[in-house]
C-alpha cells in the first residue's frame, strides 16, 4: 500500500440496515480473493454478505456531529479469514464492491479505503430498495415477517444456526500486493445489536454472472458504530492452501 488506508478513526450511526446473505461455492469465492485471504466456509459453501444501510453523520472521531456525512451504502462483501504470522487468524469481511449515493463519499472512499466505491442512485421506500448505476438496476423487497424455514438447499440445519454463523465478525479486511493485511476493527455495543430475520427477495445485477443462492436476510436496529483506524498485520508465509472442502469456523455448527 502506497498510503495507509483507513487512516482515521471514524464514528457515526447506522440507522437503517438490512443484511442479505448468500451461499456460493468455495472455489468461486476463492477466485475473487487476493492471497492470502481465504473464504470462511461451512459444509463446502462460502458466503456473501450484502449490506444495504443508511450511514448517519459519519465523521472523524472528535469532529462535531453536524459536520458528519450521511449517505446510503450498498456493499457486496465476502466472509473471509486472514492467517497471520503474529497471532490467530482474523475473520471479517472483504469488500468486493461498494455503491453509495454520494459522489463526495465515493471519491473520498476510493482514496481512503480499499472498499471499491461506485456512485449510484439508491432509493428506499416502504421496504422496496432500488439501486441504479449508470448501466444497471438492482432491487429488493423486504417484508416484516420472519421466514418460516431455510431454503431446502441451505448449508445450515435451522434458522437460528444460520443467523449465528452469518453474524459477521466486526473486522473489515483488505490486503496489498505483498499480502500485508489492512485491518479495520469495527466497534459496536454488542448489547445494543438487535437483529431479526425477515422475508426478502432481491435481484442484484452484481450477481448476474455469479453462482449464488440466498440463505437468510435480517434487519438490524439503529446502532452506533466506530470504525477504528486500520492497523497492518503480516500473513503466514507460504500458507495459501488449495481448496479442499475443509471447513472454517470449522468442524461443527456454531453453538
Amino acid at each position: 500500500m502506497l498510503i495507509q488506508k483507513n487512516p482515521l478513526t471514524m464514528v457515526g450511526a447506522i440507522d437503517r440496515c438490512w443484511l442479505f446473505t448468500y451461499q456460493t461455492p468455495e472455489a468461486d469465492a476463492q477466485r475473487l480473493l487476493p492471497k492470502p485471504l481465504l473464504p470462511v466456509t461451512y459444509r463446502g459453501s462460502a458466503f456473501w454478505n450484502v449490506v444495504v444501510c443508511h450511514v448517519d453523520r459519519m465523521r472523524p472521531k472528535g469532529t462535531p456531529r453536524a459536520l458528519g456525512m450521511s449517505y446510503w451504502h450498498v456493499a457486496y462483501r465476502l466472509y473471509v479469514r486472514y492467517p497471520t504470522v503474529d497471532g490467530p487468524e482474523i475473520q471479517g469481511l472483504y469488500f468486493v464492491r461498494s455503491e453509495c449515493d454520494s459522489k463526495l463519499m465515493a471519491m473520498a472512499g476510493n482514496i481512503m479505503t480499499d472498499f471499491n466505491f461506485h456512485t449510484a442512485d439508491i432509493t428506499v421506500d416502504a421496504g422496496r430498495i432500488d439501486v441504479d448505476t449508470a448501466d444497471s438496476h438492482s432491487h429488493a423487497v423486504v417484508g416484516h415477517t420472519a421466514p418460516s424455514a431455510l431454503p431446502p438447499y441451505s448449508a445450515f440445519d435451522h434458522l437460528d444456526q444460520a443467523a449465528r454463523f452469518l453474524k459477521y465478525k466486526p473486522f473489515g479486511i483488505s490486503v496489498d500486493s505483498h499480502g500485508t493485511g489492512n485491518i479495520v476493527r469495527i466497534v459496536r455495543d454488542e448489547r445494543a445489536w438487535h437483529a431479526r430475520l425477515v422475508d426478502a427477495q432481491a435481484v442484484w445485477t452484481f450477481f448476474a454472472d455469479k453462482n449464488v443462492r440466498p440463505e437468510i436476510c435480517y434487519e438490524v436496529d439503529p446502532i452506533d458504530y466506530q470504525w477504528n483506524r486500520a492497523y497492518r498485520v503480516r500473513p503466514v508465509v507460504n500458507q495459501f492452501p488449495a481448496i479442499s472442502g475443509s471447513l472454517s469456523r470449522r468442524d461443527s455448527p456454531p453453538c
